[in-house]
This record gives structure tokens, sequence and C-alpha cells, in this order.
């Protein structure tokens, strides 16, 4: 009976001491940005404008460009047919076949008929 005693006074002891310890160490008094640190700050991200009435138009690509990325697909003779604001048409070979082909000058997609 009198090691039990003895054993739960020697571990109650030394837990005693680290909680006071931990104690002492709590800040007792507010102090604004005291402990600040600002390589644990974390950085909020912007969140894009949401806006109906604002719309972000993107540049089209040129015809050139176009014509090149037709050239890049593996189409050969390239011929420009029309140009035009909302669609470019190309007339071109491949395998030996002629193509006619549409290139939405916005995102760069190529259609053939």
């Amino acid at each position: 009976m009198f090691s039990k005693l003895v054993l739960a006074t020697a571990l109650a002891a030394p837990l005693g001491v680290f909680a006071l310890s931990s104690s002492a160490l709590a800040v007792t008094e507010w102090q604004p940005n005291g402990d600040y640190n600002p390589r644990y700050d974390i950085p909020l991200r912007q969140q894009p404008s949401m806006h109906l009435g604002v719309i972000a138009a993107r540049p089209a690509m040129s015809c050139a460009a176009a014509r090149k990325l037709v050239r890049d697909d593996g189409y050969h003779n390239v011929k420009t047919d029309s140009c035009s604001a909302r669609n470019y048409v190309f007339e071109a070979t491949r395998h030996g076949r002629v193509v006619v082909l549409h290139v939405d000058p916005r995102d760069g997609h190529v259609s053939h008929t």
C-alpha cells in the first residue's frame, strides 16, 4: 500500500511541475499584435469581380496566326478563302483530299466540312 502511494506521488509531482510551467507562460494581458509573426500570415486570394456589366473581351487571333494553326495541324497547300470577323475559312489538302476548314478566331477551334 505504501509503495502505491510513493509511486503515485512520484508520477504526480513532475506532472504538477509541467502544468505550472505552462500556466506561467500564458499571456495575462491582451496585446494587439503582440504575438504576430508575418511569416505565418496566410494571404487571402483576390476573388475575380463578377459584375454582369463588365465583359472581358479577348483579342481574336489574326488571319495569319489561324493559317499557321491549320498548317501546324498537318494540312498542306493552305489557301485563305475569307477572314471575316467571326470565322476564318481556309482551303487545304490533307492525305490527297481537299477540305474546307473553318477557324474560330476567338478560341482557335478548327472544324472542317
